[in-house]
């Protein structure tokens, strides 16, 4: 049994490293980059250039080559969040996995895919490229929980971010941190 973090466009950063050591010490890290952190000046470069590279479903299929045939635990911010909702969809992620996806804002472009695990998708009030209630509405399934954190922007779960929230940061890293501790004990790892 696997953990996995798949990051945002700011990559591997402090922050990420320090949720994944208290959740799990061989954690696996993904992040666009090939690099520490973010290669860019600006997250709207950052962003392009995700784009006009493998973009997300190339994350997605990373993500599917790091959880191999095995359940895991799946965590993932924005990009990531995304990424992992391809892969929570594909025939590559086990049955038995859990994701917990933070404001994948993107999914918006693939309403359409069903995962075949669990799923806990938290969505910020304040989006600026669209509305996530409309989102919610359309992603909530039996296998599929939704939430809009209410006064939260985008990234408030990064303290990088300029919709960072302390508050939300460290109630959610609780709920991911309790979570994780529960999955492992159901899948005899804890």
């Amino acid at each position: 049994m696997k953990t996995i973090i798949a990051s945002d466009i700011y990559g591997l950063t402090p922050a990420v490293a320090a949720l994944a050591g208290q959740l799990d010490r061989q954690a696996v890290v993904l992040s666009p980059w090939d690099v520490e952190g973010c290669p860019f000046a600006t997250e709207q470069e950052a962003h392009r250039a995700f784009v006009a590279g493998e973009g997300v479903a190339g994350y997605a299929a990373s993500i599917t080559a790091a959880a191999g045939e095995e359940p895991a635990f799946l965590m993932g911010f924005s990009a990531g969040a995304t990424a992992l909702w391809l892969h929570a969809a594909g025939a590559g992620c086990h049955p038995d996995s859990r994701a917990v996806l933070f404001y994948g804002s993107r999914i918006r472009n693939h309403l359409g895919l069903r995962p075949r695990c669990r799923v806990q998708a938290i969505f910020a009030e304040h989006e600026a490229a669209c509305d996530p209630k409309d989102i919610v509405a359309r992603m909530a399934s039996e296998n599929v929980t939704v939430h809009i954190e209410p006064g939260a922007a985008h990234g408030f779960m990064n303290p990088l971010s300029p919709g960072y929230c302390d508050e939300s940061s460290r109630k959610y890293g609780e709920m991911v941190r309790q979570q994780h501790v529960a999955w492992m004990r159901r899948h005899g790892a804890g």
